[in-house]
């Protein structure tokens, strides 16, 4: 276990009242920390997806116990979703829909997994997380807390940003050729993207009917990043 686990796991022991959210708190990073450290393709997302655990732990903290426990049951159930696409890829099995492009070709860069894993995981695995896990009610009690996460996301997504910056030329040529705008583009996009899972998850509740229409689109939108993503980076 590495040190930054280890020291993550003392932290949480005083934030969480329940020995069962803690058990299953220090379950979902020792999952995360061994794929990190895994020779699958899931080591890639794994890693960037431990770094944003950690930080939401530290994050929500701070806030009240209805808050811990509703962020807590969110990041359980969101995980899931990783895992299962993961633990399929490694047995060979069905991959779910919205993971098949990040398990496609295991020669791609490191800011390609990022990218397409973060599309997966965001765009296609929050709606499900949300609306399974909670009610509608819930959802609307807790959405400002949601997205005031979003601060400390964007402070992943710069770090992941910069690396990208230093390491991959095709980076730089884009950023020199949008005179830098391509970095608050990626902030911009963040957002929209947390956002758009919010309301759709809001729509599986009262229209079905617009729900489906709206997941239809994203499903495109999904596909055309994925596209980008590979053929540009």
């Amino acid at each position: 276990m590495n040190k930054l686990l280890l020291n993550c796991l003392l932290f949480i022991a005083p934030c969480f009242v329940y020995a069962q959210q803690n058990e299953a708190t220090i379950a979902l990073l020792r999952k995360l920390d061994s794929l990190q450290a895994s020779s699958s393709d899931s080591r890639y997302f794994a890693s960037l997806y431990f770094n944003i655990t950690v930080k939401a732990l530290d994050f929500f903290s701070k806030k009240e116990k209805p808050v811990q426990d509703f962020m807590q049951r969110l990041e359980l159930r969101f995980a899931g979703y990783f895992f299962e696409a993961a633990d399929a890829h490694n047995s060979k099995n069905e991959i779910p829909p919205v993971w098949k492009t990040y398990y496609t070709d295991s020669n791609l860069s490191r800011l390609q997994y990022f990218l397409l894993g973060a599309n997966a995981h965001i765009n296609g695995d929050i709606w499900q997380a949300m609306t399974t896990e909670f009610s509608l009610q819930e959802l609307k009690e807790f959405k400002k807390e949601y997205y005031r996460f979003n601060k400390k996301l964007k402070e992943e997504l710069f770090f992941v940003y910069d690396t990208a910056f230093n390491t991959v030329t095709k980076v730089r040529l884009l950023h020199s050729f949008t005179f830098g705008f391509d970095r608050s583009y990626a902030k911009l996009m963040l957002v929209r993207w947390r956002k758009r899972q919010m309301k759709l998850s809001e729509l599986w509740f009262t229209d079905k009917e617009k729900f489906a229409v709206k997941l239809s689109a994203l499903k495109k939108k999904m596909a055309a990043f994925d596209k980008l993503v590979l053929q540009n980076l």
